[in-house]
């Protein structure tokens, strides 16, 4: 059976009997195969697509909030998020097919919590709050890192409904992302890399780096992070960023088989990244 709430207060009404066999469906580009490949059999869906009050993105002096029904083009297309993150825009911009940007909704890339998702690595590296509405209609904020436990799982609860991600402001921030594969229009990241820099005085004062495909998470990189801070960009040096991206790989996944393939992936990453900083200043 297929409900369409039309608002929020239809919502939450749908939220207070939902159980482990009611899926959301946005975009559906995950769902929909899941579905056809029988992973999932026996389903009640909840449509949000009708849910306006999840389809707004709106600036105030502080903050962006994206509605969590906002998609891909949506992202792709906006002023704000093209002029105020750039990662997010790349990573919108990168993921699948034009068909699949269409359909595809920011909620839904981190409600599935692929450990591939390209807007979610993006927003990780911004330390995006992430805001949920429950059946009780109580919105709580959840830190991003809090909310994404493991491959394909969510700290949300069963009658809970992300309604919108929030992102803090900076007129000293640049960022960037970069992917394996980002030239081919259905690349699945098999390594990416989004950056969240903090410039003052031309030095880089605050680095938040993520590897993304490479754990069951979005991986912090630790060492590049404190290689590029207290640096201007002009004074990072390709050869060692690109070393420590394989360093980077070695300490996330020491056994694993395609580690050789990453150590060299990642060096193109960080190469292609110091591009995209340098581009944004």
């Amino acid at each position: 059976m297929i409900f369409s709430p039309k608002n929020i207060e239809e919502l939450k009404e749908l939220l207070s009997s939902k159980d482990s066999n009611t899926y959301f469906i946005a975009g559906g580009t995950d769902l929909i195969i899941k579905i056809k490949n029988k992973k999932i059999t026996d389903y009640n869906i909840i449509d949000l697509t009708k849910v306006v009050e999840f389809k707004n993105i709106v600036e105030d002096e502080s903050t962006v909030s994206i509605g969590s029904l906002v998609t891909m083009t949506e992202l792709t297309q906006n002023k704000i998020i093209r002029e105020q993150f750039n990662s997010i825009y790349k990573a919108a911009y990168h993921l699948g097919s034009e068909q699949i940007r269409n359909l595809a909704t920011i909620g839904g890339n981190l409600a599935n919590a692929s450990q591939s998702a390209d807007v979610l690595l993006s927003l990780y590296s911004l330390e995006a709050d992430i805001k949920v509405l429950s059946a009780s209609g109580e919105m709580r904020i959840i830190p991003i890192r809090e909310l994404i436990v493991g491959k394909e799982k969510t700290s949300l609860q069963h009658d809970e409904v992300i309604a919108e991600i929030i992102l803090k402001k900076d007129a000293q921030r640049i960022t960037g992302f970069c992917k394996i594969g980002s030239r081919k229009a259905v690349t699945i990241s098999k390594v990416s890399c989004a950056a969240n820099l903090i410039l003052e005085d031309n030095k880089i004062s605050s680095a938040i780096v993520c590897l993304g495909a490479v754990g069951t998470t979005p991986t912090k990189a630790k060492l590049i992070e404190d290689y590029l801070t207290g640096k201007a960009l002009n004074e990072i040096e390709s050869s060692v960023l690109k070393d420590l991206g394989s360093e980077e790989i070695d300490l996330a996944i020491p056994t694993r088989s395609s580690r050789n393939y990453k150590r060299m992936a990642a060096k193109g990453l960080m190469e292609d990244l110091l591009q995209d900083l340098n581009y944004e200043l």
